[in-house]
């Protein structure tokens, strides 16, 4: 099945469940939110059959004991791909990520761990730097309550007939890569250290950094010269200044998410020099070359909506964000290549 078959068949099914009375009915009781919530979802919308492809209370080793795990799914028929815990509907499950954790961590051949109290899901993969450990953060949270597009687009790659795990894994190593370069530089930004100073100095054409010089660096580097250093940068990537259009910093931010996104790709071949921007009253769009005829894509933010266009195709988001944008890495870098051509 086509992607858009996927979504479309997804969106149907969720709209003709009554997971309200599910809701309702399951309360406290964890195997009546299993019965009621979490199993319509993974068969009646995903499209898993049950003893074929999952199975209840599934045996895992954990340590020297043997513990049953609430759902396991088995792709390939063998041992689990994919650990589900399952808690109530009243439940914070925020709280048991170390009990889904503990279940990977002693079966290593399992590649993604969800946590659900059967209206939120919570999709976990494995660490890049321990392949023991899940990460702590869900790179993918569904939400029965709450969801848009663009979340049924990334639940629609863990439909049944259509699942590609290393596919799911590479996106979501690319969406803990890029908040794990954001916190980074955040860290690095609100708490400087001597090599940060060191590097400020040598660029102020200093030769040694004293004691002296390095408290005086330091008590600069806050919000108000980060700021201005961020108002100089705005003006130095901005090539086409319009009268009375401001660049927002929210725009600024799906500029070099974009960029990153291309960066990362193996597909996208070109400078990311000729990746620039335009900003306009009604729109914010990526560019290539500074022409607006060869656009990768816009975006549009008003108090009501984020909408994010690729190659003439609306998507709304919920925010402006590296989790929301990935979504759509593989049309955004599909549009930049096309927009050379």
């Amino acid at each position: 099945m086509e992607n858009k078959q996927i979504i479309q068949k997804i969106k149907k099914e969720l709209n003709n469940w009554d997971f309200n009375k599910g809701i309702k009915f399951s309360g406290s009781n964890e195997s009546q939110t299993r019965d009621f919530l979490i199993e319509p979802f993974f068969k009646q919308v995903l499209g898993y059959s049950p003893m074929d492809d999952y199975l209840h209370e599934y045996s895992v080793k954990v340590g020297e004991s043997i513990k049953k795990v609430d759902m396991a799914i088995t792709l390939s028929g063998g041992n689990p791909d994919i650990l589900i815990e399952c808690k109530p509907t009243t439940r914070d499950i925020s709280k048991d990520f170390g009990q889904l954790n503990e279940y990977c961590l002693y079966n290593k051949k399992v590649k993604i761990g969800i946590l659900t109290n059967g209206v939120t899901y919570k999709f976990y993969s494995r660490s890049s730097d321990d392949n023991e450990i899940l990460r702590e953060t869900p790179f993918f949270e569904f939400n029965l309550l709450s969801y848009n597009d663009s979340d049924l687009e990334t639940l629609a790659n863990f439909f049944r007939k259509n699942i590609d795990l290393s596919h799911i894994i590479n996106k979501a190593d690319e969406i803990y890569f890029l908040e794990s370069f954001n916190n980074a530089l955040f860290s690095v930004l609100s708490q400087p250290n001597e090599d940060l100073i060191k590097l400020i100095y040598h660029q102020m054409g200093g030769k040694k950094t004293t004691a002296k010089i390095s408290d005086k660096l330091f008590k600069l580097i806050n919000s108000i010269s980060i700021e201005l250093s961020l108002d100089r940068i705005k003006s130095k990537e901005t090539k086409d200044v319009r009268k009375g259009i401001v660049t927002t910093s929210e725009e600024i931010k799906t500029y070099n998410i974009i960029k990153t996104i291309l960066g990362l790709s193996n597909a996208f071949k070109l400078d990311l020099d000729r990746v620039t921007y335009r900003d306009y009253k009604d729109s914010f769009k990526v560019i290539l070359d500074d022409n607006q005829q060869k656009s990768i894509c816009s975006i549009e933010m008003n108090s009501n909506n984020i909408i994010l266009t690729i190659e003439g195709e609306p998507y709304e988001i919920q925010s402006v964000s590296v989790s929301e944008i990935t979504k759509y890495k593989k049309k955004i870098v599909d549009a930049a290549i096309k927009a050379d051509s």
